[in-house]
């Protein structure tokens, strides 16, 4: 397990921090959109779709689908045991803690494959995509979501200049491994590429306050290679809110726009 990867095993026992990260971007995006709506949209899911949806996170999607009255059954895969017991709660949900790299289910088994915002955590998204593959039925769908390229890059910068004061430095974003540009490309390696698709979302992040920019640092701590000490954790914040307070008096028009984005990458069995 690389640094990264236990990094990432790490932040998602708790689903708190996603939680807050989920929150920010539906408080304080400049665009309303829909991310799960794109989903259901550009993979055509029909209430008779057989789905598996590979890392759920706090399982908003397939509650989503649940609660809109999906006929057909509903499956969730992720690594992390709390998000695994968080999808099973959902009425129709079948929930398996495993591995995307090593999908648990027979060949050909589902009508829709989602992976949303996850491939960029694995160490062989590849092999992810390919697993996707086998276990559609043909003529199925797969859409899989990451983040435009290098997001959130004035956060990311206070950040880092924070946490080099405490002499850590973190590792690589996981943005930098799967994103916008290099997701088509790798979609295409394991499905035919003239079903390939793109869907791409710019926005922002307007933020009109430090609170809300200190909140989301703090939340990817874990993923960002700083050890789970609460003394630590807690100067590193009181830092994080120092910075960003010195950064909203040189905002002309007092809003921190963080520029973002996401593309929907579509592909048929």
């Amino acid at each position: 397990m690389d640094r990264m990867t236990a990094a990432v095993d790490r932040a998602y026992r708790d689903l708190t921090p996603l939680d807050v990260r989920i929150q920010t971007h539906r408080r304080y995006s400049e665009a309303a959109h829909d991310v799960e709506a794109d989903v259901v949209t550009a993979a055509a899911i029909t209430a008779e779709d057989t789905v598996l949806d590979v890392g759920p996170g706090t399982g908003t999607f397939l509650a989503r689908l649940s609660s809109a009255g999906h006929a057909a059954p509903l499956a969730a895969l992720d690594f992390s045991a709390e998000s695994a017991a968080t999808c099973a709660r959902i009425p129709g949900v079948r929930a398996v803690r495993g591995d995307a790299q090593h999908l648990p289910f027979p060949d050909a088994s589902f009508d829709v494959v989602t992976a949303r915002h996850m491939l960029y955590h694995l160490d062989d998204p590849a092999e992810a995509v390919r697993e996707a593959r086998r276990v559609l039925r043909e003529g199925g769908r797969f859409a899989a979501v990451v983040n435009r390229e290098k997001p959130y890059l004035h956060m990311m910068a206070l950040l880092r200049e924070v946490l080099a004061a405490y002499g850590i430095t973190p590792p690589p974003s996981s943005d930098e491994r799967v994103h916008s540009g290099n997701l088509p490309a790798l979609v295409a390696a394991g499905f035919a590429p003239d079903t390939v698709q793109v869907l791409r979302r710019d926005n922002a992040l307007l933020f009109p306050g430090p609170e809300p920019v200190v909140a989301y640092l703090a939340s990817v701590l874990t993923l960002k290679g700083v050890p789970d000490d609460p003394d630590l954790r807690q100067a590193i914040t009181a830092d994080l809110d120092k910075a960003a307070r010195a950064r909203f008096h040189t905002l002309p028009d007092g809003i921190w726009r963080e520029p973002k984005g996401y593309v929907v990458v579509t592909a048929t069995a």
